[in-house]
């Protein structure tokens, strides 16, 4: 706009120009008619121009109003986001939202509580053979027409008393007795095969089971874990941790 008004004023400036030297030429006072014509073109340009500035002015209006327009709602639009995504992390557990029961819930490791063990009882100063039950300190005459044939049997003549010392095996258990007062008694007892204490302790157990059977209140001498009540002993010979022979003694 102002380069536009420049150029007017230039153009006035020139026929303004023109016409003095016309004037003072001739002497004349009156103005020529191209002159005048002049002047009237001039106003008509200068007129239209000033109806041109207030339509300019107004669109610079307008775009003013509709780039405040696009700025208002560019800033609607990031509150608006900034709000949706406040209200999305804030927004409660929903039903479609997987919910942990409070059995599926992980609990604290537990320590494991170390297995029980178990003791050592009068009644378990016996072997099983075949189900007959015949503890150390008994009369072995109470067993043996039950027991039947042994697969192998021994006597020696008593150096204490009259009669004899005997000995008696039944598959891999071996019994010794000796006499008193006409009684066989049972003094000592020897497992090396199936046969079985009532514990279930047999040939083959492992250590840890005969602790859980009988606990850990033995006596260590060498490979053999001792278990004595009174004047009765349990002994159980240990190779490679398991039990590999079994001898029951006292009365």
């Amino acid at each position: 706009m102002r380069k536009l008004n420049k150029k007017w004023l230039f153009a006035i400036s020139a026929i303004m120009v023109g016409s003095m030297a016309a004037v003072s030429g001739c002497g004349a006072t009156e103005e020529p008619a191209s002159v005048v014509e002049s002047e009237a073109a001039v106003q008509t340009s200068a007129a239209a121009q000033e109806e041109s500035v207030p339509e300019e002015a107004g669109m610079t209006e307008t775009e003013t109003e509709i780039e405040t327009e696009t700025e208002t709602e560019t800033e609607t639009e990031t509150e608006t986001e900034a709000k949706t995504e406040t209200e999305t992390k804030e927004e409660p557990m929903t039903e479609s939202q997987p919910q942990i029961a409070p059995s599926e819930q992980s609990e604290p490791a537990r320590e494991e509580e170390p297995a029980a063990e178990g003791a050592v009882t009068a009644g378990d100063y016996a072997v099983s053979i075949g189900g007959l039950r015949i503890p150390i300190g008994d009369d072995m005459r109470n067993y043996v027409g039950l027991l039947g044939e042994p697969d192998a049997y021994g006597a020696a003549k008593s150096c204490t008393e009259a009669g004899d010392d005997k000995v008696y095996t039944y598959g891999g258990t071996t019994i010794y007795t000796y006499i008193t007062n006409g009684a066989d008694i049972i003094s000592l007892i020897e497992i090396t095969g199936s046969d079985y204490l009532p514990s279930g302790i047999h040939v083959g157990s492992t250590k840890e089971e005969v602790i859980a059977a009988y606990g850990s209140a033995y006596t260590e001498e060498g490979t053999e874990l001792l278990y004595e009540m009174g004047s009765k002993t349990i002994g159980l010979q240990m190779t490679d941790n398991k039990v590999s022979f079994i001898e029951l003694f006292g009365q």
